[in-house]
């Protein structure tokens, strides 16, 4: 089908300013990367922390993203004590990217130095001692690639999935600094067969599991109300039998130190049904995310909307 003529000058403004988005991305992060590398923490976290503020009110796509998800979240809470932790919430996320930028500079021994959970990497040991793999199930929550590093750091096959960034450079930055972590790093959309060979090859595969897909995925529970999220965790571990854990890393206080928070309760038995195998699955990572989150709400970064049902008292002006 040819494309009437009228279309053709929106595609390439759409083009143009997808372009220019991409570029002021990659542009933004060599301006986080120059102050995180020269300045001190504590003087990098305030430029953070105003940075994030001035954001939460000049983008209001995203703020009334955010505070539809945490009226959610904060099921009854007075609105102020919702506009504060999805403030905070972009407030720990800037953080977390200053503190990005410098972990590829830390030695193994200080990365595992600022990771606390001994109890939580026994408990891996014993899960690994099956020879299956694990898969580490995450949110955009806390400083989830900290404990990337620090278990890579330990001596763990670390995969990781991530998408690929517009901007070639940005993409080249940001990967290389995972990769300089630790982790072997396989693209979202060249995954494939990948995956199931870290497992076999008894590794850690780290996936993230909060990003709404619609009519794509699964539909589950997250705070009383339903979601879709990725089901590709609950089927590869259905199909490999390695262990399901979900994982949190929650900032412990203004330094970039973590505590290491998980869920070895999960029983993959497959039962013959896979679409039911499936939502159970899903479901019990998604709950155990769900009391981390309640513990600390505000270290959960989600800045699009993960609820697409409407709900009255979600309503933002």
């Amino acid at each position: 089908m040819t494309a009437r003529s009228s279309d053709v000058p929106a595609r390439g403004r759409a083009s143009r300013v997808a372009g220019f988005s991409a570029a002021a991305q990659y542009r933004a992060w060599q301006a986080v990367t120059w102050v995180a590398m020269r300045l001190p923490p504590r003087v990098s976290y305030g430029i953070a922390g105003a940075c994030a503020t001035a954001g939460f009110y000049c983008w209001p796509r995203g703020r009334r993203a955010m505070l539809r998800n945490y009226q959610r979240v904060l099921h009854g809470a007075p609105s102020g004590e919702v506009q504060r932790t999805a403030r905070a919430s972009l407030v720990n996320y800037c953080r977390y990217l200053a503190d990005f930028v410098r972990f590829p500079s830390l030695s193994p021994e200080q990365l595992r130095a600022r990771c606390h959970g001994e109890e939580s990497f026994a408990n891996l040991d014993h899960a690994l001692a099956r020879g299956k793999g694990a898969i580490i199930v995450c949110m955009h929550f806390g400083n989830w690639d900290l404990g990337a590093g620090a278990a890579a750091a330990r001596g763990y096959p670390l995969t990781v999935v991530a998408e690929t960034f517009k901007d070639p450079r940005l993409d080249r930055m940001v990967m290389g600094a995972r990769e300089r972590l630790g982790m072997q790093v396989v693209r979202m959309e060249k995954a494939g067969p990948s995956l199931i060979r870290a497992l076999r090859q008894n590794g850690l595969l780290a996936l993230l599991i909060d990003r709404p897909v619609p009519g794509e995925g699964v539909k589950v529970q997250f705070f009383g109300e339903e979601i879709e999220v990725p089901a590709g965790p609950a089927r590869l571990a259905l199909r490999t039998g390695a262990a399901v854990v979900p994982t949190a890393f929650a900032r412990t206080g203004p330094r970039d130190e973590v505590e290491t928070l998980t869920d070895f309760s999960i029983d993959v038995q497959p039962t013959g049904d896979e679409a039911h195998d499936i939502h159970a699955v899903t479901q019990a990572i998604v709950a155990a995310h769900e009391r981390f989150i309640r513990a600390h709400p505000e270290q959960w970064y989600m800045f699009r909307e993960m609820w697409r049902t409407p709900r009255r008292e979600a309503a933002i002006p």
